[in-house]
């Protein structure tokens, strides 16, 4: 679990695959990520975790987050060690991905984006020690989100990536050797 001074944790949110069943309070998460959505306008970039999770559960190269603020669950992401990365990493064997991640639109405005996304490199150092770098795709028409990023410490190094279902998108990276 990672911790901002913020108060927001990225919680994770794996259930063991030996067929037993989630504490409660993973559990719990689960739901109440399940219950989140992003504004209308952003829901085509970054899905529900609704929808996510599940392809998340069944992707063993997939951990999905939770972003908790005093016990609830006010945003969803997932990092990714495989997806795309081949296609958007000079060397993708030492990249994380971050994917599906948004804040739920009753949370928005509050700082919580932001908080997540600082604490952001601790859970994928975590996720994956070996990592140098932590990548994104963000659609090119999500300008708040691609502000968020930049002011999260993210880069715009000028890649395209044109695989997404909702059009072209900046690849960004944030270096983790600092961290």
């Amino acid at each position: 679990m990672a911790r901002t001074a913020s108060g927001v944790d990225l919680v994770d949110l794996t259930v063991p695959d030996d067929g037993e069943e989630a504490e409660p309070r993973i559990a719990r998460l689960r739901g109440a990520v399940c219950a989140l959505a992003p504004r209308a306008d952003q829901e085509e970039f970054s899905g529900r975790a609704a929808d996510t999770l599940p392809v998340a559960d069944r992707d063993p190269f997939r951990t999905p987050y939770a972003v908790v603020h005093d016990g609830t669950a006010v945003g969803f992401g997932v990092l990714d060690v495989q997806g795309y990365l081949d296609e958007i990493a000079d060397e993708p064997g030492r990249a994380v991905l971050l994917r599906g991640f948004y804040i739920g639109a009753g949370w928005q405005r509050r700082g919580f984006g932001g908080a997540a996304i600082r604490a952001l490199p601790e859970a994928a150092l975590k996720l994956a020690p070996w990592a140098e770098v932590l990548l994104l795709t963000v659609n090119v028409r999500n300008e708040g989100a691609v502000r968020a990023y930049l002011a999260g410490g993210f880069v715009d190094e000028g890649r395209r990536y044109f695989g997404g279902d909702a059009g072209p998108q900046h690849v960004l990276r944030l270096e983790l050797a600092s961290y």
